[in-house]
């Protein structure tokens, strides 16, 4: 599916391979414990998906986390900054030990740059949008550690238990920015090239072990903190469609929900 602005997407159906159940398996939600990350796990969840939010901010994790269980899934929480080496691995020990595997891995935790009239930032969610010369190097550093970083470690460290099953799905969220310049979001743009880029190096390097990794983003600004936007769960579809791929397909794509959703609905009116 091209059409995108980006790689081609999900559309052809003779590609999308053999479907396997959601339920039974272990997500790694990251950042869940709001925004997108609470719409995929909860997502998951209804599926049957055995989900562990793993999250810096308790309280909200804990919100979800009782949001779960309503809906007859099973869920933990995991309290740390994922950015950290030691914290990345203690996640997926943890995963493996309580949940018994893990099957899926969505790197969601992210920091944004934006400009808010209102001038409010929010703490572990965004930061305000800077040229890169008044940029500080402590803000460059926070969000290349929580957008990239993370990323990589908790992919480096949930690689090994998925090798070992001969299946897993990753899955990391980017945005538009991981395709073009923003001025004021040098950052984050360089962090989403980055994290595009090692899912598709990570796909090709997994091709044999039956594991898939992409990228995927929402297509436009989702309304996280009122102030306009998509709804977090427009990702929803998309994730539980590439979690569901049995031998996958489709690997080493940057995928945009919005216009995977539109594509989607298209075909069912032809049908």
């Amino acid at each position: 599916m091209e059409g995108m602005g980006r790689q081609a997407g999900p559309a052809n159906r003779e590609a999308l391979g053999k479907e396997m159940k959601i339920a039974g398996q272990v997500a790694v939600v990251t950042g869940g414990g709001s925004g997108l990350g609470r719409a995929m796990a909860l997502g998951l969840a209804r599926e049957g998906a055995k989900v562990l939010i793993a999250d810096v901010r308790e309280a909200e994790g804990k919100k979800v986390l009782a949001e779960i269980q309503p809906l007859g899934g099973a869920g933990e929480l995991f309290v740390g900054d994922v950015s950290k080496e030691k914290t990345a691995k203690e996640l997926v020990d943890f995963c493996v030990g309580r949940l018994k595997g893990l099957d899926i891995l969505i790197n969601n935790a992210g920091l944004r740059m934006e400009e808010h009239e209102d001038g409010v930032y929010e703490n572990w969610r965004c930061l305000r949008m800077r040229p890169a010369h008044e940029l500080p190097v402590e803000e460059w550093d926070l969000v290349l550690n929580v957008n990239l970083r993370a990323v990589f470690l908790c992919t480096h460290f949930a690689l090994s238990p998925m090798i070992q099953r001969r299946r897993g799905t990753i899955i990391s969220i980017s945005s538009n920015a991981g395709s073009r310049g923003v001025p004021g979001k040098s950052a984050y743009c360089a962090s989403k090239h980055a994290v595009e880029g090692l899912m598709k190096t990570v796909a090709e390097e997994m091709r044999d072990h039956g594991i898939s990794a992409n990228a995927i983003h929402p297509g436009s600004r989702v309304n996280v903190d009122g102030r306009g936007g998509l709804s977090p769960d427009v990702v929803v579809p998309l994730v539980l469609f590439l979690c569901s791929q049995d031998n996958p397909t489709i690997t080493g794509k940057t995928i945009s929900a919005k216009d995977w959703n539109e594509r989607k609905e298209e075909e069912q009116v032809k049908d």
